[in-house]
C-alpha cells in the first residue's frame, strides 16, 4: 500500500470523534505487525501518533532472524518467537493487541501448529503479562467461531466448536483463545476485549491468499475472466481495512471487556454478485459460472449493532473497496 493511500485512510480514522487523549503517552505492544491487518494497524498507529501528537511508544514483534518491516520514530521492534517469553521483562505495556495468526486457507493448511501456537499458547502468555502489568488486552478472534446461520449473526449467538472444512482448526483455536480471555477476565479481572472480524479486505493482502475477493480481482486483472467455481449464492459482507481499524479504536477507546463483531453488513452480497461488480469495475471482464447450484443457505454476515452503539459507522462501500484494492494491486 502506498503512503498516499494510507494517509487518506488514516486521515479518515483520525477525523473520527473519539477520545484520542486516552491513547496519549501509552505503550502499545502489537503482535502480527508483519501480517496483512497487523501491518496496516502498525502503520496506522504511527500516522496517528504523528498527526495527533499522541506521544505513543509502539512495540512490534518480529520473528527472530527476520528484519523489521519498516521504521518510525515511535516504533521499537522486538525480536522473538511467538511461543517464547517475547515481551522484555522491564516493558510494562498499557495496551497489548494480539493480532498474530495464520488466517487464510493457504496459510492455515501450511502451518496448523502455528495456528495453535498463536491463538492458544501466545494468548495465555499475553494474558499473564496483562494480568501482571495491568494492561488492556485486545484479542483478534474471528467470525469463524460461529456456525453459519441464516441472517445476521449477533454476539449473543453462542460460539460453538465449528466444523467447516479446512478452517475448522482456525475457528476452534480462536474460540479457545476467547475462552482464555473470559477466564482471565472472570478470575483475575483482566480487561480483555475480543474482536470478531468478518471478511476484512484491503490493500496489502497477497493476491495468492485464495479468498474470493482477491481471487476475483487477480483473475479480472490477469485473464479478464472471473471463474465462480461454487454455486455463487453464498452471502458475505465485505469490510474495508480502515473501517475495521476504526472499529478497533471504538472498542479500545469507548468499549469494555467482551466480544464485538466487526464487519460491514451494509456491503452484503452473494459471491456471484461480487464477481459481477468486480468485472464491471475492471471493465471488459467476463464472469464464468457458477458451475453448479446448491439450495443450502450459506450466510456469513455479522450483526454489528453492539459496535454501532459505540458510534461506529463504516464509511467505505463495496464499490469503493473494490476500486481501492484494484488500484493498489495495479
Amino acid at each position: 500500500m502506498n503512503q498516499a493511500d494510507l494517509l487518506r485512510d488514516v486521515g479518515c480514522v483520525a477525523a473520527l470523534e473519539l477520545p484520542w487523549d486516552r491513547l496519549r503517552n501509552k505503550r502499545i505492544f502489537l503482535t502480527g505487525a508483519t501480517g496483512f491487518i497487523g501491518g496496516y494497524l502498525a502503520k496506522a498507529l504511527c500516522w496517528l501518533d504523528c498527526g495527533l501528537s499522541l506521544g505513543l511508544e509502539v512495540y512490534l514483534l518480529h520473528r527472530t532472524h527476520t528484519a523489521p518491516a519498516f521504521s518510525a520514530s515511535c516504533v521499537h521492534w522486538i525480536s522473538g518467537n511467538i511461543t517464547g517469553d517475547f515481551i522484555p521483562g522491564e516493558l510494562r505495556p498499557d495496551i497489548i493487541i494480539h493480532a498474530a495468526s495464520p488466517a487464510n486457507w493457504r496459510s492455515v493448511c501450511a502451518d496448523p501448529v502455528g495456528v495453535v501456537d498463536c491463538n492458544i499458547l501466545a494468548t495465555r502468555y499475553l494474558l499473564e503479562r496483562a494480568r501482571r502489568d495491568g494492561s488492556t488486552l485486545v484479542f483478534f478472534s474471528s467470525g469463524e467461531v460461529y456456525q453459519r446461520e441464516v441472517g445476521r449473526i449477533a454476539e449473543k449467538a453462542a460460539p460453538d466448536l465449528v466444523q467447516n472444512g479446512a478452517l475448522s482448526l482456525y475457528g476452534n483455536c480462536k474460540l479457545a483463545g476467547e475462552l482464555l480471555c473470559e477466564e482471565y477476565r472472570g478470575k483475575y479481572g483482566v480487561d480483555s476485549r475480543i474482536l470478531r472480524p468478518f471478511s476484512v479486505f484491503g490493500p496489502g493482502e497477497p493476491l495468492s491468499s485464495e479468498r474470493c475477493f482477491t481471487d476475483f480481482i487477480r483473475q479480472a486483472m490477469e485473464t479478464r475472466r472471473i471463474q465462480v467455481n461454487g454455486p455463487g449464492t453464498q452471502l458475505r459482507s465485505f469490510c474495508y481495512l480502515s473501517d475495521f481499524v476504526s472499529g478497533l479504536f471504538h472498542v479500545l477507546l469507548d468499549g469494555e471487556s467482551g466480544a464485538y463483531n466487526i464487519g460491514n453488513e451494509d456491503n452484503t452480497c452473494s459471491i456471484l454478485e461480487l464477481a459481477g461488480q468486480i468485472a464491471e469495475i475492471a471493465g471488459n471482464a467476463d464472469v464464468i459460472g457458477p458451475l453448479f447450484t446448491n439450495s443450502q443457505v450459506d450466510s456469513f454476515v455479522p450483526d454489528t449493532s453492539k459496535l454501532r452503539q459505540l458510534g461506529w459507522r463504516p464509511q467505505v462501500n463495496l464499490q469503493e473497496c473494490i476500486r481501492r484494492c484494484m488500484n493498489s494491486y495495479r
